[in-house]
Parts: C-alpha cells; structure tokens; sequence
C-alpha cells in the first residue's frame, strides 16, 4: 500500500525524534493521519531516508546520505575504548542516529553484543590438583565394584521470581570477549540439594528459609541422607564425594563422614582430596541444575510452594538412561584435565 509524500516525511521527523517504529504510529494516530504505515514500513521508509537522502520513489538527483569510514572509525574507538556502552550512548557520542550507530556496529565494523556470564576464579595451583585427582578419580569410576555407589551432591538456589535475565546485559566487540559478572537477585527463594549416582537422584532436600550452614547440612545428612542409603543397602558400600564450600568442611561434619563413611569420601583435605573450584567436573553443576531449571521456569511461578513442587517432579522425571550418560561424561571430562 503507497503513502503520501507528506505521511513519509513525517515518518521520517518522527523516527529521527523518537526512534522507535511504535512511537511513531502512535504520534500519527494522535494526529489524526490516515493511512498509517506499518512498523516493518515505518523502519523501510526511514531507512531508505538514510540511504538515499530521500523519501520519494524516483531516484534522489542530490548528495546521498551516505555512512562515512571516518564515522565507522570513530564509532569502532568508542568501542574499543568502553565495549560496554550501548547502542544509544554511542550514537551519542558520535553524533548520529542510534539506526545509523547499530547499522555501523553490525555491518561495517562487524561488531557483535555477547553476553555476560558468571564463572569461579582460578589460581595457579588449581590445574595440578585437579589433574592429580582426576587420575584417581578415573579409577575409582571405572572399577566395576563402585557402579551405583559413587554419589555427587551439590545445593542450588532457586528464586520464584526465575532466572537472571541477562538480556540487557550486552557487550559489543568483533569476538566474544568472555566478560563476567555477579548477580545478586532479591526474590523468596528455596536452596535445593540433592545426590546423584549414574543409578538414581535422591533429593530434592529443601534448606527452608535458609542457605546451607555447618549444622543445618550436618543434620541433613544425618536425618534424611544417611537413613535413604540403609534403608537401600548402600551405606557401607557407597562413595560420598562433596566440595570444598565452608558447610562441607566443618570439624563436625568431617568427623561424622569419617564415621560413616571411612575412607569412602571426597572432600578437601580428606581421604581422596577433591580440588577446588572445580564444578565443571560434578554431574549437578554442568548437568542437573542447568536441566530442570528451564522447566521449572517454563511458566511463571508464583509462589515458594509451587516452585519446590514443579523441582520435584522435574527431577522426578529424569531417566536412569540420561543419568548413565552424564556420569560417562564425568568421566569424559576427566580425562580431558
């Protein structure tokens, strides 16, 4: 459908103004003009504005608006100066419209927005630890007397209100750059643990209204994780592998896990030393938790009860086979230390 000279260059005044395709159909339906162009129409026309210096069908007989290499050099410093400016306060900066600016970053330079994400610290010493461990880590997975008898626990937060949304979170450089950041999120939360072999889960346990603590994890596995493993014949066989986060190395709960576990525990500093800052290597972290939270999460969750149940049943409903399959990649992952 065609549009009138003058409906075109108000297009044109109205996206240099507001930028925005749904800003300009309602300020022309706030005019009273008729006809009004589309969203995918307003940016056409605008664009073509940009391109050519004009809004008519014939081709334009005047200098050309044109995007300048000494503009894209420009806009490619400010970048490389500060890559976490946004789209907007370039084209500030460079003095043209935000189109423009994006269309320079995207096209011409060749820039890109990655995203942010959260990872641990290493230190120099970590590689040789993980290395060594992991050479005795392989042997005791692969001994067929150990299959079903090796558990990895791990604890996660879940928030109702959902998962960070790093969405505005954008970095534009010509590669990704791998930046990183912490997120802190204030919404009602439940911490979640749980236990998984390459047989079976047990969990979700629920740290309610608190975060895991030497005494409320000592108590968890003594009321609730140590009584699940007699009752299926598997505490005086079974390997506990745990981390080294400050709940888990505590003098009461070490002394319990040599108790009932002598011997047969993973810990910091223990009988078979896990190394630290390594959660790549633990089924939950690069498996479990990353699996059921896009579930729980697939529609709004509305309250504390709600979100413990839908963390149930997903984790309910995790095949033995899948499970087999993660623990033939913690092996994997082993062996590529």
């Amino acid at each position: 459908m065609s549009h009138s000279l003058e409906t075109k260059v108000q297009v044109v005044i109205l996206m240099a103004k507001y930028e925005s395709p749904v800003m300009v159909i309602r300020e022309l339906r706030r005019r009273g003009t008729t006809n009004i162009p589309e969203r995918r129409t307003v940016t056409s026309i605008y664009q073509k504005f940009l391109e050519t210096g004009s809004v008519g069908d014939r081709a334009h007989t005047g200098r050309p608006s044109t995007i300048t290499e000494d503009k894209a050099q420009e806009i490619q410093q400010i970048l490389d100066d500060e890559p976490m400016n946004s789209v907007r306060t370039v084209a500030r900066e460079a003095n043209i419209s935000k189109y423009q600016t994006h269309q320079i970053m995207r096209d011409i330079i060749g820039y890109k927005p990655y995203m942010m994400h959260s990872v641990q610290q290493l230190y120099d010493d970590d590689m040789d630890i993980c290395v060594e461990m992991s050479e005795h880590l392989i042997l005791i997975l692969e001994d067929q007397r150990n299959d079903g008898n090796i558990f990895f626990p791990d604890e996660s937060t879940f928030y109702v209100s959902g998962v960070v949304n790093k969405h505005n979170c954008r970095i534009w450089t010509p590669t990704n750059p791998f930046i990183t950041i912490e997120s802190a999120m204030k919404s009602p939360k439940v911490n979640v643990w749980c236990a998984m072999s390459n047989k079976q889960i047990i969990g979700p346990y629920f740290f309610e209204d608190e975060t895991a603590n030497r005494q409320n994890y000592l108590q968890m596995l003594k009321n609730y994780f140590f009584p699940i493993m007699q009752r299926k014949r598997l505490h005086n066989k079974m390997i506990f592998q745990q981390d080294g986060a400050p709940p888990h190395f505590s003098k009461e709960v070490r002394a319990w896990l040599n108790d009932k576990f002598n011997g047969r525990w993973i810990g910091r500093d223990d009988p078979i030393s896990w190394a630290p800052r390594s959660p790549d290597l633990t089924p939950l972290d690069f498996f479990l938790w990353g699996y059921i939270k896009p579930k729980v999460y697939k529609t709004k969750v509305n309250d504390i009860a709600e979100l413990k149940e839908r963390i149930e049943q997903e984790i309910k409903g995790i095949k033995k086979e899948t499970l087999e399959n993660v623990f033939d990649g913690v092996v994997k992952r082993l062996r590529s230390m």
